[in-house]
């Protein structure tokens, strides 16, 4: 039997919550490719699932220090895909060890198998979210992988959990200098604001990489800036940077006066006024952020949950209008054809929002979203057949089960479920369920329909 069909036969197990034998056909699919697509995150997962369901977490922990050991002589003779192996052994009876996790983690980096190792490596780090080891080994392994982006998100976790180490911020400043250099590599720009900063980058990069590493060298560095505007005033690199810097010391009303001035003097600068817009959106999420943490402590506040929304919708109106203005100055741009239409379709403008997407699906880095805000445009008009349809077009090019795969994953099975499906609608929030128990409400979703 092909691979391909042992795994499809183990997603149907998980399906009916026969999880040992779906175990029995992961493992079998991992030894035949050790790098099947998604086969060690759906393998995890119900390994965890039937540990529940036996409630025998406890007692499986008992032993967990010999299975340690045995593990540790184990490995000795093997190398390569055969050690991962020896480490799948003891997960099988141990899917919580985040030791384990950490071991096969590394593993599978060692043997080549980059991007599991680093599905496995974000398992690591929900089992212990301040481990500054698996933030380490995650970034690292993002970094070897060419996920820039993503690699940032965890180092900055890794900062806020070692403000001191000078080492891991200036990382980051090389890493986000080098990141813009690539998204705006200068053979691929076509207008003059992409030229700036690519420019702005280089010109950090050439000045020696300055370590902005603490709140005062934040500071520092303004003062800095300040200095620099004297000489050149009408300098937009320099007048964004500037007022970055002011937001990121957390002098948001500054950073906006500046701008305002800035702006006035300079009418017709896009770079500046882009900036108005992107500080505002900033001071929004920065209030949805305040919001979304009292939440957390009093989750059925419902005085909460309204200025909750009212934020969302003034946000959303303002994305639409800022949105607009910058299509209008840029017509062909179809990043901001996709952001209008997201912006849209928070407002409730699904119409408007449709007619935008549709022409941002031609867009090959933008398809997968453009068509999973598609899917949420027709959820929000009530046509759940073509909802449907959009999803499924996501998922054929984007199978993993990431943060990405499993929120489309979500929403079709919303869409079932809203059309009585609910067979349908089980087996798609089973499948998140197998990896990630605790993705929004899935688990009580299964219950309910199970």
């Amino acid at each position: 039997m092909s691979t391909r069909d042992l795994y499809e036969k183990a997603r149907q197990a998980v399906e009916r919550s026969n999880y040992e034998y779906a175990i029995e056909l992961l493992r079998e699919v991992l030894r035949q490719d050790p790098g099947y697509q998604d086969a060690r995150l759906i393998l995890r997962g119900a390994e965890r699932r039937m540990l529940r369901e036996n409630h025998s977490a406890v007692l499986s922990a008992i032993g967990v220090p010999f299975a340690v050991l045995k593990t540790l002589i184990a490995r000795r003779f093997k190398k390569g895909k055969d050690r991962l192996e020896v480490y799948e052994d003891f997960l099988e009876k141990h899917p919580n060890s985040f030791w384990g996790l950490m071991s096969v983690s590394a593993a599978a980096r060692a043997a080549g198998l980059l991007n599991e190792s680093v599905e496995m490596y974000k398992d690591a780090v929900k089992q212990r979210p301040e481990s500054t080891r698996a933030l380490r080994a995650l970034a690292d392994a993002l970094k070897e992988a060419g996920e820039v982006e993503e690699a940032l998100k965890y180092l900055s976790r890794l900062s806020a959990l070692q403000p001191e180490n000078r080492d891991v911020l200036a990382e980051m400043r090389d890493l986000e200098a080098t990141e813009h250099m690539a998204v705006h590599r200068m053979e691929d720009v076509d207008s003059f604001r992409d030229v700036i900063r690519d420019k702005e980058a280089a010109k950090r990069l050439e000045e020696g990489r300055r370590q902005v590493v603490s709140m005062d060298d934040l500071r520092k560095e303004a003062e800095r800036m300040e200095q620099e505007l004297v000489e050149h005033p009408k300098s937009s690199s320099r007048i964004v940077r500037l007022a970055r810097l002011y937001q990121d010391t957390g002098q948001m009303k500054k950073a906006g006066e500046f701008l305002k001035e800035k702006h006035r003097q300079q009418p017709d600068n896009y770079e500046i006024r882009e900036a108005l817009g992107d500080l505002q959106l900033a001071i929004y999420d920065r209030a949805l952020q305040t919001v979304e943490n009292a939440l957390e402590e009093a989750p059925e506040n419902s005085e909460l949950k309204a200025k909750r929304e009212k934020i969302r919708r003034a946000r959303a109106r303002f994305g639409v209008k800022e949105y607009q203005w910058r299509l209008s100055e840029h017509p062909t741009d179809s990043a901001h054809q996709l952001q209008l239409g997201r912006f849209y379709l928070e407002d409730g403008q699904y119409d408007e929002a449709i007619g935008l997407l549709q022409d941002a699906v031609r867009d090959s880095h933008s398809v997968m979203e453009a068509r999973h805000y598609l899917g949420l445009c027709f959820m929000g008009k009530n046509q759940y057949d073509l909802a449907l349809e959009q999803f499924k077009q996501a998922l054929a090019g984007h199978s993993k089960m990431d943060e990405a795969g499993k929120e489309l994953r979500y929403h079709q099975a919303q869409a079932h479920e809203a059309m009585g499906n609910r067979e349908e609608a089980l087996r798609f929030y089973k499948q998140i369920y197998s990896q990630d128990i605790h993705f929004r409400d899935v688990a009580a979703k299964v219950e309910a329909l199970g």
